[in-house]
């Protein structure tokens, strides 16, 4: 399983910070908290030790935002 998969993703350069399961009402918050206020969202965050990681809890097509942490 890619990330993609998962996706819609976002990843915001150059500090290389990823999200996953974007949606249109996310951009607002994730324009002014991280990309103007350098916060990083941790509902919508992506560790580096899950990015292609099928072993994640954040694969296999959950989402994020019901039930678990």
């Amino acid at each position: 399983m890619e990330q993609s998969e998962d996706g819609p993703d976002l990843v915001i350069y150059p500090q290389g910070i990823w999200y996953e399961g974007v949606t249109v009402e996310d951009v607002a918050r994730i324009v002014t908290r991280t990309i103007i206020g350098g916060e990083v969202i941790e509902d919508l965050f992506i560790a580096d030790s899950c990015l292609n990681n099928p072993g994640c809890h954040h694969q296999g097509g959950l989402d994020r935002r019901v039930g678990w942490s």
